[in-house]
């Protein structure tokens, strides 16, 4: 795997990214390129952003212990996250008449972290958020054989879901703080 020209590939032209990825193939590749990923944001934040924001606890130190977090810990529950995404998205996938697998899913998922490199930014991270947002879409559409239109409900919908969720237990403790 070469990074750099796969990480250019991803971001330059996803489209042409997703629609030659091999589906299948394991997911070691993948998985390693959203682990450098992972790593580097999680460096560049604890670097850059902790400084300029003063961190969680209001100090402007860096130690061994964030580059631990950052670099470490990091990719491993970075990693994580995406097995538990993909499992969400490639259920709504199936849901909606996708005919993608699981393998496929993981592997676009760990291609869209190529964001992240750029995410740690002040200011424009949450730009390139959003264009990470389209790369989930369009590595579903290819992945898993659908529109655009069911590829965006499947990437929205879990976040539609948490948020009436949200609202309904909003609602709930509201009636019970007042009845």
């Amino acid at each position: 795997m070469d990074y750099i020209d796969t990480w250019k590939s991803v971001m330059q032209s996803p489209s042409e990214f997703y629609r030659k990825m091999p589906k299948t193939g394991g997911y070691a590749d993948p998985l390693i390129f959203a682990a450098i990923n992972f790593a580097v944001f999680g460096l560049m934040t604890a670097l850059f952003n902790r400084g300029m924001y003063g961190g969680m606890y209001g100090g402007r130190e860096f130690s061994f212990f964030m580059v631990f977090g950052a670099v470490i810990m990091g990719p491993i529950f970075g990693i994580i996250s995406i097995f538990i995404e993909a499992v969400i998205l490639y259920v709504i996938y199936r849901l909606l008449g996708g005919s993608g697998t699981y393998e496929g899913t993981v592997r676009f998922i760990a291609y869209a972290t190529a964001v992240l490199l750029l995410s740690w930014i002040p200011f424009i991270g949450w730009i390139v958020g959003l264009y990470g947002i389209y790369l989930y879409i369009v590595g579903g559409m290819y992945v898993h054989d659908v529109g655009m239109g069911r590829s965006i409900l499947a990437v929205i919908l879990p976040t539609i879901l948490v948020f009436l969720l949200v609202i309904l237990m909003g609602a709930f403790v509201f009636s019970q703080l007042f009845i």
